[in-house]
């Protein structure tokens, strides 16, 4: 059951395009520097935040790839200015990636097991001296945020006094491909929500590492509070954000209420301002939805970057500057509305009376994520929240093993549901084996007659991630084709996209996880916590692997035990 404590910010670190170090990173936004440099390699890209080579030398450490070289390297620098030991049995290692060690594809045809993301994670940890196993999270753009958002509520459950939340992915020719395919990518520096006409994402690398506290004397100063946060779904496309803005809307009210903070105290907003025309235009209808169109706001990836699975803690950490100095980051890029919902925009710097900050995110998949983060003299006094319901386990479909190839089975298995959805053939392999399992999870079950479509939750967890169909991606890259690569493929190189199709099945708008497990075992028992913190009435929890042919997927339904008259 969680308890009434506070969830501290303690020390931090950055790694991005602008230097290493926080200090280094705020000076350069401070000076206005765009980070933002026309690249050749991993391949050409007109403008996308690197990590300069020197510094990836500096700390590299031999036998382990840059990216874990530059995440041990931030969770080392953020444990020490927070005081607190790596090795201590307290400290659990929560770890945001997209796609890990993901250049590892490109000379294999069978995946090392570096590429797996908790090997990574182990290998990082095992050289931190970490003691306990890490939570990895996989969870397209938001992985960061919502990261920091698991993590606070392991520490609030007692699994754990402090956790080091670390989100990385690097800047590699696997992803530039991906996005340049999607045609979603700008022609120069991104421009956050600009009428120019200049649409498009500029991609960028980086790791950070920010540590979370029950302890108050481990705070950095001026203390800042991770206050509350939620994550919803928009039930409506897995590669575009909702037209409406309504998925994110739903997050930002969760948010509001569990920190419970007014709207008219927050500060600031820092969104997720890819610069892309959608994106920008739904947060714009998201942030007008929850009434904060006059909120000062800002978008930081005019200086760094899309740093993917990395952004959601870049620019935590960022935020978290911004409210201890009174000062506002300008948005890089921005000259003009470019919106359909006014917002409270400036290129230049601003100084600000600072209370809370809201800070947003969304990603493929139709995920959001919304967190609220306040200066502690204006965060509210922490109650012990009364008993959560119990829980009990409703229904279990596990996908059969099978002599046929997985093809045929699946398809046979697709075709007994009698489902008119064509999209089905569409699916990546991954995709198709989760959404037949939920449908056989979910018949005569009547959900939606029974809950509002955000108490319903998906918790999913694999070995894999989306290995799979990242090996045929990768193919594809390494083909070299005049055309490009396949946006149809590439759309499914994120494991989260499988609660995706099965949320716009069913209509799910309530929280959506994806954990990246070793061992198989923490979908339970964060279903379970879900359901005690009352975050969701129900949720579809389970393993859903699939891997070159071999298959595990076993799907459960977890409800609130209804309180007898």
């Amino acid at each position: 059951m969680e308890r009434a404590v506070r969830t501290y910010l303690a020390g931090d670190a950055l790694l991005t395009s602008l230097g290493d170090g926080t200090g280094e990173n705020i000076r350069a936004i401070e000076a206005g520097t765009c980070g933002l440099r026309s690249v050749e390699t991993p391949c050409p890209l007109a403008a996308a935040g690197k990590i300069d080579p020197a510094i990836r030398r500096r700390i590299a450490i031999d036998g382990y790839t840059p990216l874990e070289s530059a995440m041990i390297h931030c969770a080392r620098q953020a444990a020490a200015e927070s005081g607190i030991l790596l090795a201590d049995e307290e400290c659990l290692l929560v770890f945001a990636s997209t796609k890990g060690n993901i250049e590892l594809l490109r000379d294999n045809p069978i995946p090392p097991d570096e590429a797996f993301l908790h090997t990574l994670a182990e290998r990082v940890a095992a050289c931190l001296g970490a003691k306990r196993s890490p939570v990895v999270i996989s969870n397209a753009c938001i992985s960061g945020l919502l990261a920091l958002i698991v993590a606070r509520r392991l520490i609030r459950n007692g699994f754990c006094r402090h956790a080091v939340v670390i989100g990385g992915d690097s800047l590699t020719e696997f992803v530039a491909t991906g996005f340049l395919c999607f045609k979603s990518v700008s022609p120069g520096p991104c421009r956050p929500y600009d009428g120019s006409g200049e649409h498009g994402l500029s991609l960028g690398e980086a790791v950070g590492a920010l540590v979370l506290t029950s302890d108050p004397t481990k705070a950095k100063q001026p203390a800042v509070v991770l206050e509350g946060g939620a994550v919803t779904n928009d039930a409506n496309h897995i590669s575009g954000p909702s037209r409406t803005g309504d998925g994110l809307h739903y997050a930002i009210e969760e948010a509001l209420r569990e920190a419970a903070v007014n709207r008219a105290d927050i500060s600031f907003i820092n969104a997720h301002g890819t610069g892309t025309a959608y994106n920008d235009a739904m947060e714009s209808k998201a942030i007008a939805l929850s009434g904060l169109s006059d909120c000062p706001m800002n978008g930081l990836k005019g200086y760094i970057g899309h740093t993917l699975g990395a952004s959601g803690i870049v620019e935590s950490i960022l935020c978290a500057s911004e409210l201890r100095s009174g000062r506002l980051f300008g948005t890089a890029g921005f000259t003009t509305p470019g919106t359909p919902e006014p917002l409270n925009l400036s290129s230049e710097p601003r100084s600000l009376t600072m209370k809370h900050c809201l800070k947003t995110a969304s990603g493929f998949g139709g995920c959001n994520a919304a967190a609220l983060f306040g200066l502690a003299p204006f965060v509210a006094e922490e109650s012990d929240p009364a008993p959560g319901p119990a829980c009990r386990l409703t229904a279990s479909f596990e996908l059969p093993a099978d002599n046929r190839p997985f093809a045929e089975m699946i398809r046979a298995q697709y075709k007994a549901l009698e489902d008119p959805n064509m999209k089905f053939y569409k699916m990546d392999n991954l995709a198709k084996a989760g959404y037949v399992a939920a449908e056989y999870l979910l018949r005569d079950r009547r959900l939606q007659e029974k809950y509002t479509p955000t108490q319903i939750a998906v918790v999913l967890e694999n070995r894999s991630a989306s290995l799979d169909c990242d090996l045929n991606h990768q193919h594809i890259v390494n083909e070299h084709h005049p055309e490009g690569t396949s946006p149809a493929v590439f759309v499914y190189t994120l494991p989260n996209v499988v609660a995706g199709e099965i949320c716009i099945r069913h209509h799910i708008q309530g929280e959506n996880t994806f954990f990246i497990d070793g061992k198989g075992d923490t979908a339970e028992r964060y279903a379970r916590l879900l359901i005690e913190r009352r975050s969701a009435r129900a949720v579809i929890y389970g393993i859903c692997e699939y891997l070159t042919g071999n298959w595990q997927v076993r799907l459960n339904l977890l409800e609130a035990e209804e309180k007898q008259a």
